[in-house]
C-alpha cells in the first residue's frame, strides 16, 4: 500500500501531474452526479414535479425552470448527451484523419496529394461552428446530424497534423534502420509510424474537446441540436435567457456545468502539455 503511494506522490511530483490528476477529479465528479442524479435521484428531468420558476431551494437546488421541471435533475441529465455526443465528435474524426494523414504522409503520387491537401486546406479555411450550421440545414437538426457532421468535416484537421507528422516520422533514423533490416512496409507503419503520429492527434484531441462541447451547445443554443424536452446545456440556457432577469437559475446552472466541463479538460491538456515539455 506505502509502495502505491509512493509511485502516485511521484507521479503527482512529476511536470503536469497536479493539473493532469485535478481535471481527472474534477471531471470525474461530473461523471458521476451525471449518473447518479438522474438515474437514482426522486425526479425525471423531463418531470413536472410544482409551480414555475420556484427559486432555488433545499428541496431544490437549482430551482424549478418554467414549465415546473427540476434544474438539477435535467443539467445532469445533460452530462452523458453532451459529453456522450462531443466524444463520438473527436473519436470519429480523429480515427479518419490520423488514417488519412498517415497515408498523405507516405503517398508519392503528386497528384493525390494536391487533390487531398486542397481539400484538408479548404475544409480547415471555414469555422467549425459555420460549417456545421450550413450543412445541418441539408441533414436537419438533431445530435446524430451533429455527428455525422463533426465525423465528415473535422477529419481535416487531424488529418493535417497527422500528415505533418508521419513525413517527419518517416525519415527518422530507426525508420531507416527498420528498412534495413527488412521489415515489411505494413509493419513498419503500424509498429513505428503510427503510435507516434497518433500521440501527436491525440494531445490535440484532448483541446479538440472542449471545443466541441461548445460547438454542440451552440448548436442547441441556436435549435439545431437537442431536440425539446431532451434536457441539455445549451437548450437551457437557450430557453431561460428570456427570464433571465427574474430566474436567473435557468441560465446560470447549466452555464456553470458547461463551464465545469471546459475546466476540467483545460487542466488535463495543460498537465499533459507540461509533461510532453518536461517543466
Amino acid at each position: 500500500m506505502k509502495t502505491r503511494i509512493t509511485k502516485f506522490k511521484d507521479w503527482l511530483a512529476l511536470p503536469g501531474g497536479f493539473g493532469i490528476f485535478a481535471g481527472l477529479v474534477i471531471l470525474g465528479v461530473m461523471v458521476i452526479l451525471g449518473i447518479v442524479i438522474p438515474n437514482f435521484g426522486p425526479y425525471k428531468s423531463d418531470e413536472f414535479i410544482g409551480d414555475p420558476f420556484m427559486p432555488p431551494s433545499w428541496q431544490h437546488p437549482f430551482g424549478l425552470d418554467q414549465l415546473g421541471r427540476d434544474v438539477m435533475t435535467r443539467t445532469f441529465s445533460s452530462v452523458g448527451i453532451d459529453l456522450g455526443v462531443a466524444f463520438l465528435g473527436v473519436s470519429i474524426p480523429l480515427a479518419i484523419g490520423t488514417i488519412i494523414g498517415i497515408l498523405l504522409g507516405l503517398a508519392k503520387n503528386k497528384y493525390v496529394l494536391s487533390l487531398v491537401g486542397s481539400l484538408i486546406d479548404g475544409i480547415n479555411a471555414f469555422p467549425l461552428l459555420i460549417i456545421a450550421v450550413a450543412m445541418l440545414t441539408f441533414l436537419g437538426s438533431g445530435l446524430k446530424s451533429v455527428v455525422i457532421i463533426l465525423a465528415i468535416t473535422n477529419w481535416a484537421r487531424y488529418a493535417r497534423i497527422s500528415r505533418t507528422r508521419a513525413v517527419v516520422v518517416s525519415k527518422q533514423n530507426y525508420i531507416e534502420a527498420a528498412k534495413t533490416l527488412g521489415y515489411s512496409k505494413r509493419r513498419i507503419v503500424l509498429k513505428h509510424i503510427a503510435p507516434n503520429v497518433s500521440s501527436e492527434t491525440v494531445a490535440y484531441a484532448l483541446s479538440d474537446f472542449i471545443l466541441v462541447i461548445v460547438v454542440v451547445s451552440g448548436l442547441s443554443f441556436l435549435g439545431l441540436a437537442a431536440r425539446p424536452p431532451m434536457a441539455e446545456w445549451g437548450s437551457m440556457i437557450a430557453d431561460g435567457r428570456a427570464f433571465l432577469a427574474q430566474s436567473w437559475w435557468l441560465v446560470i446552472f447549466p452555464g456553470l456545468a458547461l463551464c465545469w466541463s471546459a475546466v476540467s479538460l483545460s487542466f488535463i491538456v495543460e498537465g499533459i502539455s507540461r509533461r510532453d515539455r518536461g517543466i
